[in-house]
């Protein structure tokens, strides 16, 4: 075979390979939509920078406050939203949601709902909602308290235009050590960092 000839499959080689490799990474983090004339990036995943706040941030110290979380959802597609918001609306079931597609932030990866393993949704909502919102995020109120979200002042239109919220940062920087050596956070962790005490924000029944 000639150098020529080589060189030439070399080259189609390393184009089809980038080829592929754009084209997956596109379909696995999200597709374009045309709106109002603009094309829009629509995510169809989890927003790792938020997902990371959850899991470094979020479960680990309520961990420490006797809570064993997990994600029970996380990102949706519009179908799938579409599909929990007709649940109930025939009138044979309980409604599930008021979003319709495209008014959750599930949508847009920027929404986790949980449940703890053991007690179900027999939670201190008021401590837990202290705690997500020293992670920065956001509960869902009356109604949707296993809802935690954040949006920074943003709407759901905003993000339907393509806006997003500024980056989050973990408040205790030792959050991130403790994940990447898995090891747990302590409560001398985030004495260390200031955090409030939490066990002084419990709901009184």
């Amino acid at each position: 075979m000639s150098g020529k000839h080589s060189n030439k499959l070399v080259f189609t080689g390393a184009v089809l390979f980038l080829v592929i490799c754009t084209a997956g990474f596109a379909a696995l983090f999200r597709r374009t939509v045309n709106v109002n004339g603009s094309i829009i990036l629509t995510p169809t995943g989890m927003n790792p920078n938020f997902l990371n706040q959850v899991n470094e941030c979020f479960i680990p110290t309520a961990a420490i406050y006797g809570y064993t979380l997990r994600i029970t959802s996380g990102f949706r597609s519009m179908t799938e939203q579409a599909q929990i918001y007709d649940d109930g609306r025939d009138g044979t079931g309980t409604i599930v949601s008021e979003a319709p597609p495209g008014h959750s932030l599930h949508n847009y990866g920027y929404a986790v709902d949980i449940v703890d393993r053991w007690r179900g949704y027999d939670i201190d909502w008021k401590q837990l909602i202290a705690i997500g919102a020293y992670c920065h995020l956001e509960n869902g109120g009356p109604g949707d308290l296993p809802h935690f979200e954040y949006r920074d002042g943003l709407s759901t239109d905003d993000f339907a235009a393509g806006l997003r919220p500024p980056p989050l940062t973990l408040p205790c920087p030792v959050m991130a050590t403790r994940s990447a050596e898995n090891q747990p956070l302590t409560l001398a962790d985030l004495k260390s960092c200031g955090a409030p005490d939490f066990w002084s924000i419990i709901s009184k029944n």
